[in-house]
């Protein structure tokens, strides 16, 4: 009779799915929060324990350093997650876990701050009429009217003749006299005044007179 082939041995069923932990692992909830730390990226109950643990104290502490409920709410989520991201880098040399995650949860603060701090300071700034004085207000209209009359009296003298144009441009640009403005361009003062008494003529004439004086 011949012998029966060897069979290979079946592991025993333990009926605990395949990525469960060893039977002597240690629960989530009898860990330390170092060990909680040093799980994080490999164990989602180790994160969960430790946000059980922990959450009322972070909540607190951002309490005591932001000014709304939202801002609350926005800086322990911020908290949270930069723990999950972070947690292997925990080295309990340097401090307790809790003080750890209240130095995360300052800084999530901090930049909550800065960040409402800019926001601030940029609608502060679009809103530029509350940054000015009546005076500046004041300043600022005038400068705008003679922008305004410059570019309308340019129009208005435009069609001057050349002689004339060239002795406002000598007093205006150099500011002189009329008297200094014929030296240089080698007129007598004489030919300078009637020149500026027919400039002052235009004007007189012109559409932009008119409506000042209807002002």
């Amino acid at each position: 009779m011949s012998a029966e082939p060897d069979r290979p041995e079946q592991a025993e069923d333990s009926g605990r799915p395949a990525d469960a932990e060893p039977a002597d692992a240690e629960p989530a909830e009898r860990l330390t929060d170092s060990e909680l730390l040093g799980r994080l990226t490999e164990d989602k109950a180790a994160f969960e324990q430790l946000y059980r643990r922990h959450f009322a104290m972070v909540a607190r502490f951002l309490a005591r350093r932001c000014a709304t409920p939202e801002d609350v709410a926005d800086a322990a989520s911020a908290t949270w997650l930069a723990v999950m991201l972070s947690g292997s880098t925990y080295d309990e040399r340097a401090g307790s876990a809790v003080s750890w995650l209240c130095s995360i949860a300052a800084n999530e603060a901090k930049r909550l701050h800065r960040g409402a701090a800019r926001r601030g300071a940029l609608a502060e700034r679009v809103r530029g009429s509350r940054l000015l004085g009546p005076d500046d207000v004041e300043r600022l209209s005038e400068m705008i009217d003679a922008e305004r009359a410059a570019s309308e009296l340019r129009l208005v003298l435009g069609d001057a003749p050349q002689g004339e144009q060239d002795l406002l441009n000598e007093m205006v640009g150099g500011d002189l006299s009329p008297a200094e403005a014929a030296r240089t361009l080698g007129i007598s003062s004489g030919a300078a005044r009637v020149r500026l008494t027919r400039l002052r003529g235009r004007v007189a004439r012109s559409p932009l007179s008119t409506l000042r004086n209807e002002a």
